[in-house]
């Protein structure tokens, strides 16, 4: 049952005794419920007495759960074609196409554009995308043909574990419109109607879980092209239109961004196992030689290799990854799939008709091509090599929606992780337009009652989003606002905000939201669940207060802001210990977010600050956080004044740590901390939401932080961190105002900080004084440590925590610190 109402159980158990006796247990009204689980309740002595009698809602085969079967088996990716004939000379032609699951559009024998999985994904029964081609250079006068292939994608290919979940109960389908203009002024559309024709395609299997196979003998050259002959080819149908919105392409489209070669080839009792040497979502194509018709080469995913070299596969679960080509035969014959993907850094082929050479497979990396934006280098390589994992865990997780993973049998939209990644996000790629697309699928899967789900769009997960989770819907919108500055996309989606801070308001009690939930997501210490909903509660109260504000609405930001109060005030004097100034039971992760967020009482911040520092450093300089705690701990070290500890934890090599995982081989950031020691149940090695470590590297290595005032970098602060071995530290943001830029060095005698600062900006940068007792700062040679000092652009303000604090006007400076 994947709608709203309630939850069905429907149950026969057969036990068969010795003596040849059945006992045959039906579910009925006799059966017992209660909303939490509680000791022992499996135990056959189990005192129910306090448990409530269940009701029955249906009889079998009932909507909406329907008869007990197996889902609708992913279709055969179908060709649909036609010809037309183009009467004069073209002077524009456009082509507007969109299709369920997804399409590759053709034109005279090419592929029109480079995406990939197009139209991308929404909440297909509300909102699906469409794109628009300039196909001008691609029409010639007189006879042409536009051809389109389709496949399974999310439409229809089975989405969750197992890939049970479909959207589609039908056809695949397309719809196409080229928009044609001649020089003479005249107009002409060619469009999908009953003229269309289709045909069984070479790609027989193809979902993104299973993988995709390919029969080259069943190629049709020229089908896509003028003058083929379709005498046996069907007609199509034309099927009556759904009730959504059919909305043009929102964000960036999905596709090929790289390429890497095997690093090493080696073999497995007649299978050759090639290592890319990078974990990335992606395809292989293949390129074979001298292979006789019929030759099946078959290509095996994985993202890590067993003890005795064999690729190791189990945590791909229900998730086949498995491509399979079969030859046509001939010289050379290059291949690569169209309607799969999956993360891998590992391919086994096997049947291939002589051994392989570098050349034989290629990784080719898709995802979302959202433009790289910030960069970040520094003198320790262990500290680069973790955020080269962190940037390849987000490109391998951008499809369309954030995703979780790339490899195994879910690959969804999980809010939780892509909230505690957002801000980390937006220093290592243009998200703009990733989120703003995204929060469509958020509010289209946002119920009436104002609750989001857990993951968007929302399939296989549709219940009431879990606390941490639900939260993306206010925490998204406000980063993106804070980072580019633009306020549409509060307005956008205030309404469905709103909504979802005043479920959780009416869902509460005693002011409080108290939910259980996920928790904190795999964490190395647990910590309660339940608070975590009122400590949210409060955090988009006061997210929403400033979004408010931002567009004009006055009465909202105070009433907003008060609601924050008292909800802080309820939450203290709940869960806040005064005696000992901790949260609950004192996990690292019960204190983190009540100080992050601003729920703690300003003359109990620091007690509660040192009560995270001394559990830090009495597990050795480790932490002990999940998803959420992690988030927020590097960015509130860096506030708090703990830059040194917090430089302890990121350079820490030994488990738990981002170090250990690039100890143990890792390319990306995993799932779990100790992936290596767990069993492949729950165990990508290609999450990025304990990546948010890259955060800290740009706003306290480097210095380039937001103003808490001012968002979109109009004002912003430079005030880097001179720490632990690193000798110099450099970062560039390419701001909505231009490239901002930071670069320290250490020097025999001091330091020194390059820095841009765009046109039409302003910032407050902080010089790193080495704790000298006697020193000089100097901008071009010149003092710059007095109010009377005549640097253009640069305004001495004073001295502050080891800095020589200063107003910079835009332009590009060169600081030097010498000890006198």
């Amino acid at each position: 049952h994947n709608g709203p109402g309630q939850f069905g159980l429907l149950y026969t158990a057969q036990i068969a005794l010795s003596s040849g006796k059945t006992i045959e247990l039906r579910s009925d009204a006799q059966s017992k419920t209660a909303h939490t689980e509680q000791p022992n309740w499996t135990s056959p002595d189990f005192d129910d007495a306090a448990w409530e009698t269940t009701i029955v809602v249906a009889k079998y085969g009932d909507e909406p759960w329907k008869e007990v079967g197996e889902a609708p088996q992913p279709r055969h990716a179908v060709c649909m074609r036609k010809e037309f004939t183009v009467k004069g000379q073209v002077s524009r032609a456009r082509a507007y196409v969109s299709g369920l699951g997804i399409y590759e559009l053709r034109l005279n024998g090419r592929k029109v554009g480079s995406d990939l999985f197009t139209p991308g994904w929404t909440h297909y029964f509300k909102r699906v995308q469409y794109q628009t081609y300039d196909v001008t250079g691609m029409l010639k006068p007189g006879a042409n043909a536009v051809g389109a292939i389709l496949g399974n994608g999310w439409w229809s290919g089975g989405l969750g574990w197992m890939g049970s979940d479909q959207y589609s109960e039908g056809d695949l389908r397309a719809i196409c419109q080229i928009a044609i203009e001649y020089a003479d002024g005249s107009r002409e559309c060619i469009v999908t109607d009953p003229s269309w024709q289709s045909y069984t395609s070479p790609i027989s299997r193809n979902t993104y879980y299973h993988g995709e196979t390919y029969d080259a003998r069943l190629e049709q050259p020229g089908w896509d092209g003028p003058g083929f002959d379709a005498a046996k080819w069907w007609k199509t149908t034309v099927l009556e239109e759904r009730p959504v919105m059919l909305v043009a392409q929102r964000d960036e489209t999905i596709q090929i961004t790289e390429e890497i070669p095997p690093m090493q080839i080696s073999e497995q009792k007649g299978v050759f196992i090639f290592d890319f040497g990078q974990n990335a979502s992606g395809v292989a194509r293949l390129k074979v030689e001298g292979a006789t018709p019929g030759t099946e080469i078959r290509l095996r995913f994985g993202e890590e290799l067993d003890p005795n070299g064999r690729l190791y596969r189990d945590n791909y679960r229900s998730a086949e990854a498995t491509d399979c080509y079969i030859c046509k035969g001939g010289n050379v014959e290059i291949w690569e799939p169209i309607f799969t993907y999956r993360g891998f850094r590992y391919c086994e082929v096997g049947g291939l008709p002589k051994p392989p050479t570098t050349a034989t497979l290629t990784h080719r990396v898709l995802h979302t091509a959202t433009p790289p934006a910030g960069t970040f280098r520094c003198s320790n390589r262990l500290i680069n090599r973790i955020l080269k994992n962190v940037e390849w865990g987000l490109r391998s997780n951008l499809h369309s929606v954030p995703t979780d993973c790339p490899q195994r049998d879910e690959r969804l939209g999980w809010m939780g992780d892509a909230q505690a990644f957002t801000h980390t996000s937006c220093f290592l790629r243009d998200m703009g337009a990733f989120y703003t697309k995204w929060m469509f699928d958020i509010t289209d899967s946002q119920g009436a009652d104002g609750a989001t789900t857990d993951v968007s769009p929302a399939k296989v997960v549709t219940d009431a989003a879990k606390p941490g989770w639900g939260d993306a819907i206010v925490v998204v919108p406000y980063t993106v606002w804070r980072f580019y500055g633009d306020t549409r996309i509060i307005e956008q989606n205030y309404k469905g905000m709103a909504a979802w801070v005043e479920y959780m308001k009416t869902h509460g009690k005693d002011g409080l939201y108290e939910k259980s939930g996920y928790g904190d997501w795999v964490p190395v210490e647990k910590s309660p669940s339940e608070w975590i909903g009122s400590a949210y509660f409060f955090y988009c109260s006061k997210l929403m207060s400033e979004m408010a504000a931002a567009i004009g609405k006055a009465d909202d930001a105070r009433r907003y802001h008060n609601q924050a109060a008292a909800i802080a005030k309820a939450f203290n004097e709940k869960h806040l210990n005064k005696q000992n100034n901790n949260y609950l039971t004192g996990t690292q992760t019960c204190n983190i977010l009540p100080l992050y967020f601003g729920i703690t009482p300003p003359g109990r911040q620091q007690a509660v600050l040192q009560n995270i520092v001394k559990d830090i450093v009495g597990r050795g300089d480790h932490l002990s956080t999940g998803f959420l705690g992690t988030t927020y701990l590097m960015a509130l070290l860096h506030e708090t004044g703990q830059n040194e500890l917090a430089w302890r934890l990121a350079s820490q090599t030994t488990y738990p740590s981002w170090g250990h995982m690039i100890l143990k081989g890792a390319t990306t950031v995993w799932e779990l901390w100790d992936a290596d020691k767990q069993g492949p149940g729950m165990n990508s090695r290609n999450h990025f939401a304990f990546g948010t470590v890259a955060r800290w590297f740009y706003e306290a290595l480097a210095g380039i932080n937001l103003d808490p005032q001012v968002p979109g970098f109009k004002r912003f602060t430079i005030r880097p961190a001179v720490l632990g071995d690193l000798t110099w530290a450099k970062a560039t943001y390419p701001s909505m105002y231009g490239e901002i830029r930071s670069e320290w060095k250490r020097t025999d005698n001091g330091l020194t900080l390059e820095i841009t600062i765009p046109a039409n900006t302003t910032a407050k940068v902080y010089v790193p004084l080495l704790c000298m007792t006697k020193f000089s700062v100097t901008e071009s040679g010149v003092p710059v440590l007095s109010p009377l000092a005549r640097v253009p652009g640069v305004r001495f303000i004073g001295l502050q925590d080891d800095a020589a604090v200063l107003d910079v006007a835009a332009g590009q400076y060169r600081f030097v610190v010498e000890r006198r």
